[in-house]
Order: C-alpha cells, then sequence, then structure tokens
C-alpha cells in the first residue's frame, strides 16, 4: 500500500499539487489572498517533495512509519511531525545564520511552558507548534536573512509574510488545525502596535514562541550584525516587556540557557 502511494506520488506529483493548491485556496481564511500564487506553489511543493523522500525511505522496510500512521490520530500526528522535523532541518539550512534555530526554539518553548505550570497535553501541543512555527519559510521569505544589512519595513513584511503561509499549509490537518492561531500569530506584538490581536487575545502559545523565536534569533548571527550575548538578549527583551512581548512570561526568560 505504501509503495504504491509513494508510486501514485512521483508519477502524478504536479497534478497533486494543482488540486492541492486549488483546495488550500478554497478552503484558506481571507489572509492567504495575500500570498503569491508562485509562493504558495513553491512552500507546496517543497512539502509535497520532501513528503515523497520521507515516505520512499521508510518504505524500504517491512513495516513502515507510514503503515503505522494509519493506525490512528496519535500516529498520524508523529508521523506528520517526523517529516516536519525534516522539513525544518532543510529550512534552517538555508541560511548559514539559521542551522538549529527551529530545535533551539523548541527547547525554549518547552522550558518555558513547564516553568508556567501548564499540563502535558499543553506542553506538547506547544512543542508541536514550536516545530511548525516557521514552516511557512518554505515561501522565498527566508533569503531576506542573507541580506548584509537591516531590513526596509516592507522587507520586514515579507519576512513576516511566513506566519500566513505557514498557518495556512496546516489549516486543512485536522490534527493540528487548532495550531493556525499560534502559527498565525507568533510575531504580532503584545501591545497591537503591528495589527492584529493583542495581549491576552493572542493565543498563549503564540505569545510563548514570540519571545523562544526571538531570544534565539538575538543569539544567533546575521549578515548585517553580530550575535548577541545572552546577557544582551535578555536586556532586549526586558526593553519590549509589555510592548513585544508579555510581562507575564518576559521573566521566565532568565531561565533559558
Amino acid at each position: 500500500m505504501a509503495h504504491k502511494l509513494v508510486k501514485y506520488l512521483e508519477d502524478n506529483s504536479l497534478t497533486v499539487l494543482r488540486d492541492a493548491t486549488a483546495d488550500v485556496r478554497a478552503n484558506a481564511g481571507p489572509t492567504l489572498q495575500n500570498v503569491s500564487e508562485d509562493d504558495l506553489q513553491v512552500a507546496m511543493y517543497t512539502v509535497l517533495l520532501k513528503i515523497i523522500d520521507n515516505l520512499r525511505e521508510k518504505t524500504e522496510g517491512a513495516t513502515t512509519s507510514a503503515e503505522s500512521a494509519a493506525d490512528g490520530p496519535r500516529n498520524v500526528k508523529a508521523f506528520y511531525l517526523d517529516q516536519v522535523k525534516d522539513i525544518m532541518t532543510f529550512v534552517d539550512s538555508q541560511s548559514s545564520y539559521t542551522v538549529g534555530h527551529t530545535p533551539a526554539v523548541v527547547r525554549h518553548v518547552v522550558q518555558i511552558a513547564s516553568l508556567m505550570g501548564l499540563n502535558d497535553e499543553q506542553i506538547d501541543d506547544l512543542e508541536y507548534a514550536a516545530w511548525i512555527h516557521n514552516i511557512g519559510m518554505l515561501n522565498q521569505s527566508q533569503s531576506l536573512d542573507t541580506l548584509p544589512r537591516v531590513l526596509s519595513s516592507d522587507e520586514i513584511k515579507a519576512a513576516r509574510n511566513h506566519t500566513v503561509v505557514g498557518a495556512e499549509m496546516i489549516r486543512p490537518l485536522s490534527f493540528i488545525a487548532h495550531l493556525v492561531p499560534v502559527v498565525r500569530y507568533h510575531h504580532n506584538y503584545f501591545d497591537g502596535s503591528a495589527g492584529g490581536p493583542q495581549g491576552e487575545g493572542l493565543p498563549l502559545g503564540a505569545r510563548i514562541i514570540a519571545l523562544a523565536d526571538a531570544y534565539q534569533a538575538m543569539m544567533e548571527p546575521r549578515a548585517y550584525r553580530s550575535a548577541l550575548s545572552r546577557k544582551d538578549a535578555l536586556l532586549e527583551i526586558v526593553k519590549s516587556s509589555g510592548i513585544q512581548f508579555d510581562p507575564r512570561i518576559v521573566p521566565l526568560a532568565y531561565d533559558l540557557s
């Protein structure tokens, strides 16, 4: 069964892509209208190719992860996460400045969630959300990380467009569709100055990922600046408490590695 699926996807990938793109356009929210057809197709086709590659690898054994995924929602979710980890390794590696970024953010998110006393189910959910928060960077926005200067306001908007792409990519997946707002709003400012939901109106997961993501990004070099020290990164986070970051979460940054 799994071998037949791989063969079908290999032979019909462009047809699958066209059909899937049409379905996403038909079922997605209005924010998707801001995403160009080229960006959407690049993102979806890259995901499709990665899924085909991973399915092919996993069908070499007698029992495959793909076949196990058919056993129930939990296995489907776990199987998809395995693919996402490979995809995010690919995304992170597109720039020498972001190699290892996603796993580091995941660690920070889990640590913050634990410090906040969230239960195991909530922590598992946030860990999953942290893995997929940048999946929309399969479009062209990750190339902006390599520019040897501070980004313009238009370029910042383009880079943050990955939140829209990522949210729409996971919306059709029923087992993680509840994470759409977390992925969509993880770059929103706590005070609402960047538009959209603000304060407690932002999903808690988005607020946690916002801080974890920024903390990790500041300690990574960029083409236009050196990496910040942990001390300087913490100072920047404190300065943005109540503006970019939830002031209830900011003190927990001092416990991050």
